[in-house]
């Protein structure tokens, strides 16, 4: 799933929200200081398939059933959070989504 990042948000924003995920959501395994990724994109549309890619690679190993990759495309530009769900997670999108929007609405 790829989710639009307003302009200035801010990574410290982000992870409190996936750290939220997680804790409702044990199951998945994760931590937020191994499962985020921050990568500085100049063009986070044309770095999304190889970026989804390498996150979904990442599942295979110890790092939970949940990456995030944020495509920050600096503080003046949206960006883009990329979240890949192991299909063993358990948990839908329609949960996960507006548990994350709430997680970074809720740390402003």
């Amino acid at each position: 799933m790829t989710v639009q990042v307003r302009a200035g948000l801010g990574e410290g924003r982000l992870v409190t929200a996936v750290e939220s995920v997680l804790c409702r959501h044990p199951e998945l395994r994760g931590d937020a200081a191994r499962c985020f990724h921050r990568v500085e994109v100049g063009d986070p549309v044309a770095a999304t398939p190889a970026r989804l890619a390498e996150a979904g690679d990442r599942l295979e190993s110890e790092e939970g059933l949940l990456q995030a990759v944020w495509l920050d495309a600096g503080p003046e530009r949206s960006g883009r959070l990329l979240l890949v769900l192991h299909e063993q997670a358990g948990v839908s999108w329609q949960t996960l989504l507006p548990e994350l929007v709430s997680g970074w609405t809720s740390s402003a």
